[in-house]
């Protein structure tokens, strides 16, 4: 997705949570795929996430974003974080070549 897509997925799924994944956006280029919710008639709480590969050994990592923390899930086990440590992890992660074409 673009930023701009990205934005509007997020805004329709989860958008109590707009003060927090507006700080998420800039790291859009290192992102494999996003979701958010709850769908529609879920009860589950609001999230949005975003699914990275790892540059280390090239598996899939998950994020699943809340208020109050953030779930990471990798093909072994499940962590958590704050949003200022992802916003971190996420921004020292290699963007792709084509992140920088016009």
């Amino acid at each position: 997705m673009t930023d701009n897509q990205t934005r509007d997925y997020y805004q329709e799924y989860c958008p109590s949570l707009k003060h927090l994944w507006t700080k998420y956006l800039e790291h859009d280029a290192v992102m494999t795929s996003n979701h958010a919710g709850p769908q529609k008639g879920g009860k589950e709480k609001p999230h949005f996430g975003f699914e990275v590969d790892d540059p280390r050994d090239k598996n899939q990592v998950f994020f699943t974003c809340y208020e109050e923390e953030v779930k990471i899930s990798d093909e072994f086990d499940d962590y958590t974080m704050t949003h200022e440590n992802c916003l971190k992890y996420l921004a020292q992660l290699p963007r792709p070549w084509y992140s920088y074409t016009n």
